[in-house]
């Protein structure tokens, strides 16, 4: 049996596993070049020698990390310079409406300190979550909807018909309020309440200010936590996208409030990673609950049934693609 593995190759090839492994030394080019603040200065082309003596670098290291930004398509060489490429351009810069950094700057965190500890949450031991920066966190959360997230939510909630008649949206636990903001520009007649804890509402301010335009006097910010707070009530449509997670146990006490917030005929519209949906969904449950035991992702079909439960009729379910997979699903109060 051990002579035959010297002439016939493995079946199935061990490509894959390779590229797991690849893909974790890239993610250290990465952080290091990110730490370096490399990317800010390769907005014009440099080469390897002059880059190394504005960062006070190893020459001969930097050219290689430089190559292997470059073979991952990040950098691009032209002569002996290195310049940014577009990706990078667009989701690595300051200026850049998609920039990444802060969601980098989160995932990098998660990266170094809580996933080489997996072994130890394995066996049963402490995982420490470590303080949570809300700005940071806010700011975080806003670059991975602009990088995407977003704009697969809005092409599917541009089409509901309810939608275009609604005056008053509640954007649950809304966080940057990207979503109120975008819907608002597709409907004229709607507007939208981002409610939230006050600490990320400071943040949301600033996003809204930013990316609001002509429409930042139809995003209204109410300042609560949905878990305890009142809610309000006499709305259209209320949108839950990401901010659900975690209250697993009190899902059916949370979609009851809902539904009394709700208008007779009123849409309630959630938006969220589902469990067993992927290697995403797994890999950003296991993220959380090395530090918060007994975390675990509810179903599609447990949201659905917590809906029909707390009144609720569902209509329709819809999976967004991309980086940041979803699963949206729209239920309704039924007229009283």
């Amino acid at each position: 049996m051990g002579s035959e593995a010297l002439l016939k190759p493995p079946e199935p090839p061990p490509d894959e596993i390779y590229r797991i492994v690849l893909h974790a030394q890239a993610f250290y080019v990465l952080d290091a070049a990110l730490e370096l603040d490399l990317f800010e200065r390769l907005k014009t082309p440099k080469t390897a020698g002059e880059l190394a003596g504005e960062l006070g670098t190893d020459p001969a290291l930097t050219e290689t990390v430089c190559d292997a930004l470059a073979a991952l398509g990040l950098l691009k060489k032209r002569g002996g310079a290195y310049e940014n490429s577009a990706l990078a351009s667009a989701y690595l810069t300051e200026g850049s409406p998609y920039c990444m950094k802060n969601l980098l700057r989160l995932m990098r965190s998660s990266l170094r300190d809580r996933w080489p500890r997996l072994l130890d949450a394995l066996r049963g031991k402490p995982v420490g979550a470590g303080g949570r920066d809300p700005r940071l966190f806010t700011l975080a959360v806003a670059e991975s909807a602009l990088a995407g997230g977003l704009h697969g939510v809005v092409e599917v909630l541009r089409e509901i018909e309810d939608l275009k008649r609604a005056r008053r949206l509640l954007d649950l636990g809304g966080g940057h309020g990207l979503y109120s903001v975008a819907l608002v520009k597709l409907f004229p007649q709607l507007h939208a309440y981002v409610l939230d804890l006050p600490e990320v509402l400071e943040v949301a301010r600033e996003i809204v200010s930013r990316y609001g335009g002509d429409v930042i006097d139809r995003v209204h910010f109410v300042p609560a936590d949905f878990t305890r707070d009142d809610i309000g009530s006499g709305y259209d449509v209320v949108l839950a996208s990401h901010s659900l997670y975690g209250y697993r146990e009190r899902l059916a006490e949370i979609l009851r409030k809902v539904h009394a917030a709700l208008n007779g005929g009123g849409l309630f519209i959630s938006n969220h990673a589902h469990k067993s949906q992927g290697l995403r969904a797994s890999l950003f449950e296991l993220q959380i609950a090395m530090a918060r035991r007994g975390f675990s992702l509810f179903s599609v079909g447990e949201l659905m049934s917590r809906l029909r439960e707390a009144g609720f009729v569902v209509e329709d379910v819809a999976v967004v693609g991309g980086a940041w997979p979803s699963t949206i699903v729209v239920a309704r109060k039924p007229l009283q």
